[in-house]
């Protein structure tokens, strides 16, 4: 009897002890989102100017968009054709549903950059 005594009172001590040697808190604290006083803020450097965005020719704009489009398996059986200038981009030419030709200006969009979409797709069996 007083050999199980002993026992219980043995895992009762090594227990409260496992429990203490945890560490206090969570492991992982996150840091305070804004400074805690307004004197230790770092001022940011001032904005600078952006490099030129290296814009396409139109020869290139309208070769991706003409590719893109043909590449489309949505687009099969379609026929859009793209021509480009400095400040647009002119898309004619037939489709079969109104989600095709969503999806054609899409790709114009994508690639046109600054120009201005011109849309003179149709949509066949509407009026």
């Amino acid at each position: 009897m007083k050999r199980m005594l002993w026992t219980m009172a043995l895992a009762i001590v090594t227990s409260a002890f496992a429990q203490q040697q945890l560490p206090p808190g969570p492991p992982y604290t996150t840091p305070p989102t804004f400074p805690q006083d307004k004197t230790s803020r770092r001022q940011m450097p001032p904005d600078t100017k952006a490099p030129p965005s290296q814009s396409l020719s139109t020869a290139q704009v309208q070769r991706q968009i003409q590719e893109k489009l043909s590449a489309e398996p949505a687009l099969a059986n379609t026929n859009v054709g793209v021509k480009t200038t400095d400040k647009s981009v002119t898309l004619a030419g037939s489709v079969n549903t109104e989600r095709q030709h969503d999806l054609a200006l899409r790709i114009a969009q994508s690639y046109a950059g600054d120009r201005k979409i011109v849309d003179k797709i149709k949509i066949r069996g509407q009026a």
